[in-house]
């Protein structure tokens, strides 16, 4: 009889309740039809050797909400052609099993304290590899399915695998994954450090709930999403921490200086990233048509900062160092404002960091916030802390810090998208059998209360603001502030019009495009998608289209919605920040979203779309930002123009049945591995390539009394 025991670790006389099923359907090779055996707090699920099965077996085994500690152990065997699952829901109350249930504090304080919430260990005993990996705040079914898949692809599969899913009331770690398999010979280094690679690469965390309207938006002034948009939601959030903390403290702010660090230092005077801020502190919108002038160094330093009850006088805009960004190194960001408030008792600093797409988060208030505030939801301070509001409840002085952004609805408490990648997702459509499009709604409407009919009219209002950006960008030829742009798209528009060869959607839309980027270089208003600096070829691609094809105009606002849910997954990997990630997260994904939103037009199903995307990802992987002098004009706006080029051949590509042969989630990884190695000087810093030619350099001298300006130095 057949012996399903591996010593030290799973012995069969815990599975007693099934064990001689089991052992007779493995002695008589009767596990190709699956064998499912249930008790009342455990299961026993025995099948061939076959990794989808079992990946499926695990995705069906749901835990138990109410249990800490839930537990999935897996034994294989591959020359007797089985793997054999035992699952317990609540493992606390299961009598037969014989393990011992990790610490649960001790592993939430050892995974606190690293920064990548990630472990990985190996080391051999008694002959047998023993890898054991943790990972904290992770999709269930990201880990289930890459762990098994991981092992698979490197022809390698454990004989006994323990995977240990743990929830915390810990505000950081709230979910820990602890996994530990059991090779039966040693495995060598080279594999092991390929192994440890490819799990710190794919078990990222969850989705953080978003909107498909932080990506295809905000509608702002230009020139930068992250730079001026960003950096004005800064300024808000700081103003109604600021305005709380003095009314709890009764201690109002006398002087509030503002100093900028990394990317926001080295390039934001070109970005209007001071006067951004300014604005923001005075409580100004970043569509505000009077907000940069709020900001204008001449305007707070005469002015102050008015904000409400109190005024304070403001200390100027400084340049940060090297040295002083150096504590925000592990924050992935290189988009840092540091507000800094003098009261008459104290003083505090209040740290934001714009993450891309006009999206921010305030993630210091001298110390680091156990939550980020990213202006969505209420926060309230309380005796020197920012607490939330769950924790308020307890203490009724507590003073509110509303968010900046008025939320349409209220979305359904807990929510989490049931898929946390694009292979995830392609797998859920196909299991519940709907179409994208539903799926989308249904996410939107779970994560942000709004309606079907508010979701698409926000789709429509967006649309609205992109075709007058276009139109207004071909007719104007009025110059840029340092007469860099601003007549190349009319006479693209001119040429296309006259030529048969280029006057169809490439033409057309290369020539939008660029109108769309020439009107954000000026300060107009224009729909970040998902950046300013790359706001050009999603409108481009649809008006051009829209002129040729005239499609329903309820298809282009769900094109729309496309577009934004394909960069809103690919946003919990990636930022969509030049700063981070180098402009392949900025015209890359903008040129990814515009291909997914044209094949939806052009019927493309679920996969064809997700192709689109990631063709269009692939072959922008490397591209730079290095915008000269820091303005958003040279490379950005003919940038835009040529990408979109890349956004209609990948749809054209994917529709006619072309497919990645990478998959579509290691594409992501692997532009986030690009991002993460490339030189600080190609991500915003006008540090390297086109910001330092001579030609280059000529601008930026010609702009350099405007930062002095800025920096009060002249």
């Amino acid at each position: 009889m057949n012996d399903i025991s591996i010593d030290g670790y799973f012995h069969k006389s815990e599975i007693s309740y099934c064990l001689p099923l089991v052992e007779e359907r493995i002695a008589n090779q009767k596990v190709d039809k699956t064998f499912w055996h249930r008790e009342e707090i455990e299961e026993c699920v025995l099948h061939d050797f076959d990794h989808q099965k079992l990946e499926k077996t695990l995705s069906s085994l749901i835990p138990y909400k109410f249990q800490p500690y839930t537990l999935y152990r897996v034994v294989t065997n591959r020359d007797k052609n089985y793997m054999m699952t035992v699952f317990y829901s609540d493992i606390t109350s299961a009598i037969h099993a014989k393990v011992q249930l990790p610490d649960l504090n001790e592993s939430v304080a050892e995974m606190k304290a690293d920064v990548k919430g990630f472990k990985f260990d190996s080391h051999i005993e008694e002959g047998k590899t023993i890898i054991i990996l943790k990972s904290i705040n992770s999709a269930r079914n990201t880990v289930l399915n890459n762990v098994v898949e991981t092992f698979q692809k490197h022809n390698i599969f454990p004989l006994y695998m323990e995977i240990w899913y743990m929830k915390s009331r810990d505000k950081v770690v709230k979910s820990l994954y602890f996994v530990k398999t059991v090779f039966d010979s040693k495995i060598d280094r080279a594999e092991i450090d390929s192994l440890k690679d490819d799990f710190e690469r794919y078990l990222h965390r969850y989705i953080k709930p978003m909107s498909v309207f932080d990506i295809v938006g905000p509608s702002m002034v230009g020139p930068s999403s992250s730079h001026t948009a960003g950096a004005n939601k800064i300024g808000q959030i700081a103003r109604n921490i600021i305005i709380a903390r003095a009314k709890f403290d009764n201690d109002p702010a006398k002087l509030v200086t503002v100093k900028l660090l990394a990317s926001f230092r080295d390039t934001g005077p070109g970005h209007y990233t001071p006067s951004a801020i300014g604005g923001g502190l005075w409580g100004l919108e970043p569509d505000h048509p009077q907000m940069l002038q709020h900001g204008d160094p001449a305007f707070v330093n005469e002015h102050g900062i008015d904000f409400g009850e109190f005024k304070a006088a403001f200390g100027g805009y400084k340049r940060g160092s090297v040295e002083e960004e150096q504590k925000y190194v592990n924050e992935n960001n290189n988009n840092i404002a540091e507000i800094i408030v003098e009261t008459t008792q104290t003083s505090y600093t209040i740290t934001g960091f714009s993450i891309g797409g006009g999206n921010v988060e305030v993630r210091y208030m001298d110390k680091r916030l156990s939550s980020p505030i990213n202006g969505k939801e209420n926060f309230y301070y309380y005796n020197q802390e920012i607490i939330s509001q769950n924790e308020a409840k307890r203490h009724a002085e507590a003073v509110l810090i509303p968010p900046i952004v008025e939320a349409e609805g209220v979305g359904k408490k807990n929510y989490r998208m049931p898929f946390n990648t694009f292979e995830e997702l392609s797998a859920y459509i196909r299991a519940e059998k709907q179409e994208l499009i539903d799926v989308i709604i249904e996410v939107e409407k779970n994560l942000q209360g709004s309606s079907p009919d508010d979701i698409l009219s926000k789709a429509a209002e967006y649309w609205r603001i992109m075709k007058a950006s276009a139109k207004k960008g071909v007719r104007s030829s009025e110059l840029s502030l340092l007469k860099l742009t601003g007549k190349d798209a009319s006479r693209i528009n001119r040429y296309v019009h006259k030529n048969p060869l280029f006057n169809n959607v490439y033409g057309r839309a290369a020539a939008y495009a660029v109108a769309v980027n020439e009107v954000n270089a000026k300060c107009g208003v224009i729909v970040a998608c998902p950046t300013a600096g790359s706001c050009g070829i999603l409108p481009g691609v649809l008006q051009a289209y829209s002129e040729i094809s005239k499609p329903d105009r309820k298809k282009i606002n769900e094109a729309i919605l496309v577009s934004g849910f394909m960069g809103m997954i690919l946003f919990n990997d990636v930022t969509t920040a030049g700063a981070d990630y180098g402009c392949q997260a900025e015209v890359g994904v903008g040129a990814a979203m515009a291909a997914a939103a044209l094949t939806y037009l052009e019927n493309g199903s679920s996969t064809e779309i997700i192709q689109s995307f990631i063709l269009a990802v692939k072959n922008s992987l490397g591209l730079i930002c290095d915008p000269v002098a820091g303005l958003v004009e040279v490379p950005c706006v003919k940038r835009n123009g040529i990408f979109t080029s890349v956004a209609i051949t990948a749809s054209m590509m994917a529709l006619s049945g072309v497919r990645s042969f990478i998959s579509p989630d290691e594409v992501v990884l692997t532009m986030r591995e690009v991002g993460d190695k490339l030189n600080r000087d190609y991500k915003e810093t006008a540090g390297g390539g086109l910001a330092k030619t001579r030609d280059g350099k000529a601008v930026d001298r010609a702009f350099a009394s405007e930062v002095r300006r800025f920096f009060g130095e002249e």
